[in-house]
């Protein structure tokens, strides 16, 4: 069992690696931009959506292992904001995973030398969740989708340099904070499988990339099984407002439901946008392994003025903007952290717009970077 899983994966990896082929895309150093912000810069205004989905290919290349892709190496924000609000170990250093996780995993045929995903976060922004349904199991119906957060090593650099992986450093801030163009950020959506191996070939089937994963239970005890990477947030630093791109398993609305009585399948109401509709077909011919996966969209500031993912932002899509949203990332040691949600005619708004900077008196601006809200203080 452990090693014909081992040659799946492998077999999918090296699937990745030729099957684009016709592409020219250099994927060598793409996390620096090739060293050439500007022709970089200039690629995007040509065709941001062909960009996105070269940076979706290069992430989903084979790491160094050649068992995990390449954006499963970067650095998960629960090993840099540590409960004690310690100072996290260096980017190339990876807390272990838990014996009782790698037990458990061994006996189930996993290997102790893929990644093991922690699925810590199941709460959106809203504070709600987004349940499965649908074609799922009846055992998984109802329950959340869960949610990891991953950073490139620049985005970490800079942020154990300006000390702000713990609040005790943010409230120290006396200026607002600037990542380095080369920043990254992910936020990967999952749909949890456990053992159950026709759930999860049907998931194979349609196209989601398995993984090996776990998650803390309320009482103590590891769950600990495969998950399928339903959605995928993409954003770096290219431009001064950032690059927000989002992908999403075309498959989703069978297993993800909205919070509706009776449920209904969960949809994207954002995308694929007109532009983003013509370069995923070029790509997903490309790319067969990833051929289930679509570019939603490419937002850089407000164009387009709304971008979800259906798995990341389920309930507020119709006021879901990234730049907006994220442009009121912000920390005041009187005040706390800005407050998004707006209140207004007896509800609850996020902007879509740009927030005044007038609006931001007395705070230091975190650089569109919200993950931060995630330290915890030293002790």
């Amino acid at each position: 069992m452990r090693r014909a899983i081992s040659l799946t994966v492998l077999s999918t990896l090296a699937g990745l690696a030729h099957a684009g082929d016709t592409n020219t895309f250099d994927c060598s150093n793409f996390l620096r931009f090739a060293d050439n912000l500007e022709q970089t810069r200039a690629q995007f205004a040509q065709g941001p959506e062909a960009l996105s989905w070269n940076w979706f290919v290069c992430l989903n290349q084979p790491a160094a292992n050649n068992l995990d892709r390449v954006w499963e190496t970067f650095k998960p924000s629960d090993q840099v904001y540590l409960s004690n609000g310690a100072a996290p170990q260096p980017y190339g250093q990876s807390v272990p995973t838990p014996a009782e996780v790698l037990k458990a995993g061994t006996a189930m045929g996993m290997n102790p030398e893929r990644a093991f995903h922690n699925l810590n976060a199941v709460q959106q922004v809203d504070g709600l969740a987004l349940e499965m349904g649908g074609a799922v199991p009846s055992t998984e119906s109802g329950k959340p989708v869960r949610f990891q957060l991953l950073m490139g090593q620049d985005t970490f650099d800079y942020i154990v340099k300006e000390q702000v992986y713990n609040m005790n450093g943010q409230a120290a801030l006396t200026s607002n904070l600037d990542f380095p163009s080369t920043a990254w950020e992910l936020k990967a959506a999952w749909l949890w499988i456990g053992a159950d191996a026709g759930y999860q070939k049907t998931l194979q089937d349609d196209g989601y990339y398995i993984a090996q994963a776990y998650y803390l239970q309320q009482d103590g005890s590891y769950a600990v099984g495969y998950a399928a990477l339903s959605g995928l947030h993409v954003i770096n630093k290219l431009n001064p407002g950032w690059v927000w791109t989002t992908f999403e398993n075309r498959n989703n609305a069978k297993y993800t439901v909205t919070n509706a009585i009776p449920p209904k399948p969960m949809t994207n109401s954002t995308g694929p946008t007109t532009a983003a509709q013509p370069v995923n077909r070029d790509f997903q011919g490309q790319y067969p392994d990833l051929a289930q996966y679509e570019l939603i969209g490419t937002q850089f500031e407000t164009n387009p003025k709304l971008l979800a993912n259906s798995q990341l932002e389920s309930a507020f899509q119709y006021q879901s903007s990234c730049f907006a949203c994220h442009g009121t990332a912000a920390y005041s040691k009187q005040k706390g952290y800005y407050n998004f949600a707006h209140k207004e005619q007896g509800g609850i708004v996020y902007p879509t717009e740009p927030v005044p900077d007038s609006a931001f008196a007395g705070y230091n601006k975190l650089d569109f970077v919200w993950s931060l809200k995630r330290a915890q203080w030293q002790r």
